[in-house]
C-alpha cells in the first residue's frame, strides 16, 4: 500500500517538476536572471520560515561553521536556478527538461570522484538515458549531432544541471545532525542573502516583480520547491534512491505533453525514440538489483 502510494506521489513530484520549466519559461522575459533567482528564493524561504518553529531544534542558532555548509548548499542550488532562468530565454522547455535526465549520471560521476562507486547495471541505464537526452537535444538529427551543435542556452542548463549535481552531493555529505526543514531553511536564507548582494551590484536597483510574474514564483515557491521537498520526504525511504531517481526521466515527457496540450509546440516524430528511451530507463531502474550485484573495479 505505502509503496502504491509513493510511486503515485512521484507521479505528482514528476509532474511538478515538469511543470516548472513552462513556468520558468513564461517568465524569464521580464527580469534579470539573478534578479529573478531572488525573489524566488526569498519566496521559498517564507515559505520554509513557516514551517521552522515546527521543526526540532528550531530555537538553536546555526554557528559560523554551520553557515559553511548552507552557503555551499544554497549556492550550488541558487546558481543552478540563475542558469535556469538564463538558458530558458534561449531554448525551450523540452530542451531544458530533457538535459535536466542527465541529473542522476552527472551525480553519479561526481560521487565517483568523490569516492562512491557507480554499479555497473546504475551506470549502463544512466548512460542510456544520457543518449537519449542528445537524441531530444539535437532532433534527432546525425548531421547536429556530429558538429555537436548545441544552442547557448542548451549549455548554459547543461551548467546549471552540473551545479544542481553538487547541490545533490551537498546534501548528502554536509547534512548534520539536524531537522531537514531546518537544514532548508537556512540553506535558502544563505543563498537569498547572496543573491540579494548580487542583484543590487549587477542591477543597481531590485525591481519588484508584475503580478503575473509573482504566480510563476509562488508555484515554483510553494509546489516546487516546499511541494516536491516533502514528496521526497514521503516517497525516498519507501522505494529508495534509485527508483526516485529513475522518475526524473519522466520529466521531459510530461513537458511535452503539457507543451502539446497549451497549443505551444508540436512534438517532432523524431524525437520520439529519444523519449521512448527515457521511458525505458524509468522501467529498467523499478526492477530489482540482480542478486550479487557489485560496483565495477
Amino acid at each position: 500500500m505505502h509503496s502504491g502510494l509513493a510511486h503515485l506521489g512521484m507521479i505528482v513530484y514528476t509532474l511538478i517538476i515538469a511543470g516548472s520549466f513552462p513556468v520558468v519559461s513564461a517568465i524569464t522575459p521580464s527580469l534579470d536572471a539573478v534578479v529573478l533567482t531572488f525573489w524566488r528564493f526569498l519566496s521559498a524561504t517564507l515559505v520554509f520560515a513557516l514551517m521552522l518553529p515546527f521543526a526540532p531544534g528550531a530555537r538553536r542558532l546555526p554557528g559560523p561553521g554551520d553557515f559553511c555548509r548552507y552557503a555551499v548548499v544554497g549556492g550550488s542550488y541558487g546558481f543552478f536556478f540563475i542558469l535556469m532562468f538564463a538558458s530558458l530565454r534561449e531554448t525551450t522547455p523540452l530542451n531544458t527538461s530533457t538535459i535536466y535526465t542527465t541529473l542522476p549520471l552527472m551525480t553519479a560521476i561526481l560521487g565517483a570522484f568523490m569516492g562512491d562507486p557507480v554499479r555497473l547495471r546504475q551506470g549502463a541505464i544512466l548512460g542510456l538515458s544520457m543518449a537519449a537526452s542528445l537524441w531530444v537535444v539535437f532532433r534527432g538529427d546525425w548531421g547536429r549531432m556530429a558538429a555537436l551543435e548545441f544552442s547557448r542556452g542548451d549549455l548554459r542548463f547543461f551548467l546549471g544541471t552540473v551545479s544542481l549535481a553538487v547541490y545533490v552531493l551537498a546534501l548528502k555529505r554536509l547534512a548534520r545532525d539536524e531537522s531537514k526543514v531546518r537544514f532548508t531553511f537556512y540553506s535558502l536564507l544563505t543563498a537569498t542573502l547572496a543573491l540579494l548582494a548580487a542583484a543590487l551590484v549587477q542591477t543597481g536597483s531590485l525591481p519588484f516583480p508584475k503580478p503575473s510574474v509573482w504566480l510563476g514564483l509562488a508555484y515554483l515557491s510553494v509546489l516546487s520547491t516546499a511541494g516536491t521537498f516533502w514528496i521526497i520526504q514521503f516517497t525516498a525511504v519507501r522505494l529508495g534512491p534509485n527508483r526516485v531517481v529513475a522518475y526524473t526521466f519522466l520529466t521531459p515527457s510530461a513537458v511535452a505533453g503539457m507543451e502539446w496540450a497549451m497549443g505551444k509546440s508540436v512534438v517532432e516524430w523524431t524525437v520520439l525514440p529519444g523519449i521512448a528511451f527515457t521511458l525505458l530507463a524509468v522501467v529498467l531502474l523499478q526492477l530489482p538489483e540482480p542478486p550479487g550485484g557489485r560496483p565495477p573495479r
